[in-house]
């Protein structure tokens, strides 16, 4: 039996890409019907984590169905089993019913773990403010609290991991994955969300009561859509996690999932220092706390940073680029070079004007310019079939002296043309130096690195009918 709110999770993961929760429901960045459109549109395609029902708000879009209609929409089985809320008369939406652990089977702490949490710098009195217990036989007990109420519970052995000793944690199955600590928070200071329950212990014991640590480890995200609405209620988190590469990987995505605007980053951790000598970076909050103390923990904290956005620039880091510098390619038209000073590479210019009125013609005529300065160009036309645009090309590139006359025996009417032997000098010149976006011939799969190898090109002309 599976919760509808992981089910969504799961399949958002493996087909929508990037997403956000948001209250009841997951939204996704593009939506997978629409694209979001020719404007493309974000964060317009929501599934709700209740009842898996989605739809698109773009009004272009507007499409609805059910969550069994999503999943046959990307080829996957509808999961059996899902436990969908129901509503009883009184409105109140029920889930899907977790296992409790029994609190009985919390024994208090005994010495050896005491020692265990002593040897990695944590004290009795954080051992005391996390609840830890042990159970009948001697494991450290992790407690996961919500409301005073016991939800989850995890174990570990109080030594050292050693390789083929087992498992180094393991949790109480059928038990709902939440948050370690959340008891002891406050929603008016910022939330600190670290990897492991050491770590939370180890900001704890700094004077970091703000802390929380996952329940399940870093490949195991489905904690979010029950702790969701709780972790809503902070203006501020800072993402504290393991500086290993699976680490790092799982903070991203919790920035994704949270939201940059609100979240800040740990910068690069100090060394481990072992006997004297730094042997690599220390790895978590606990190696930082056992090495440089409180104090040393405290200035790695201090020194989080806001999480970059994507797509916004602090204008301070932008280098200057002096533009009298700048490489430029001319029109050949005199007045306009005299102008503009010619095209600076990286730049874009605009040729707006109605349909007929010359916008291809001169696109043309400029990048024929440029090849004759030597460099390489591409070109775009959604009205001009291949064929077409060479021959218009062919047009351009050749003198009116060297143009024969031709009458369309269908019609009587005479028009210019390009004679066979100049089209062939043209080809030569053009041979590797011209190259022209197909959008009828390259698939889906292809079409970004079509494009970036186009875009290689210092000159490239998009032309789109007005």
């Amino acid at each position: 039996m599976e919760n509808m709110s992981s089910a969504v999770h799961e399949l958002a993961t493996k087909h929508l890409g990037e997403f956000k929760l948001r209250k009841n429901e997951l939204v996704a960045e593009y939506c997978p019907f629409c694209n979001g459109g020719s404007s493309h549109d974000k964060y317009t395609f929501g599934i709700g984590l209740y009842n898996g029902a989605y739809s698109c708000k773009r009004g272009s879009c507007g499409v609805t169905g059910s969550f069994k209609s999503l999943c046959e929409h990307f080829g996957e089985i509808p999961p059996s089993g899902i436990v969908s809320p129901t509503f009883i008369n009184t409105g109140v939406k029920q889930n899907k019913v977790y296992n409790r652990p029994d609190p009985e089977k919390l024994l208090p702490v005994t010495d050896e773990i005491l020692s265990y949490f002593a040897a990695r710098k944590i004290s009795e009195e954080t051992v005391n403010a996390f609840k830890i217990a042990s159970d009948e036989h001697g494991n450290i007990v992790f407690p996961f609290y919500r409301d005073d109420t016991l939800v989850y519970v995890k174990y570990r052995r109080p030594e050292k991991y050693r390789k083929g000793s087992g498992p180094k944690e393991w949790q109480e199955s059928g038990t709902e994955p939440i948050l370690f600590g959340m008891d002891n928070v406050s929603f008016s200071q910022p939330l600190i969300i670290t990897e492991g329950q050491l770590d939370a212990m180890s900001l704890f014991e700094a004077g970091n009561t703000n802390v929380v640590s996952v329940p399940c480890g870093c490949n195991n995200l489905d904690w979010v859509p029950n702790c969701y609405d709780w972790l809503e209620n902070f203006n501020q988190i800072i993402l504290f996690g393991d500086q290993d590469e699976p680490g790092i990987t799982m903070m991203q995505t919790l920035l994704k999932r949270l939201g940059e605007d609100r979240c800040m980053m740990a910068p690069t951790y100090p060394d481990l220092i072992v006997d004297g000598v730094a042997t690599r970076q220390c790895k978590d909050a606990n190696e930082i706390l056992f090495c440089y103390g409180a104090e040393g923990l405290n200035d790695v904290l201090k020194m989080c940073q806001p999480a970059p956005i994507e797509g916004i620039l602090n204008l301070a880091d932008v280098p200057f680029i002096d533009q009298s510098q700048v490489k430029r390619i001319y029109t050949r038209i005199p007045m306009l070079d005299q102008s503009i000073g010619g095209f600076g590479e990286g730049g874009l210019t605009v040729i707006s004007g109605k349909r007929g009125e010359g916008k291809s013609t001169i696109g043309g005529e400029l990048l024929l310019n440029a090849i004759e300065q030597g460099h390489t160009v591409a070109a775009y036309s959604g009205e001009l079939a291949a064929s077409r645009f060479l021959e218009w090309i062919f047009s351009q590139a050749t003198e009116r002296r060297y143009m024969e006359a031709k009458t369309d025996p269908r019609n009587g009417k005479t028009y210019a043309t390009v004679p066979i032997a100049i089209q062939e000098r043209i080809r030569k010149w053009i041979d590797k130096k011209f190259f022209l976006f197909d959008n009828t011939t390259v698939d889906q799969g292809s079409l970004i690195d079509s494009l970036v190898y186009c875009l290689r090109a210092p000159v490239w002309m998009h032309a789109v009918p007005c």
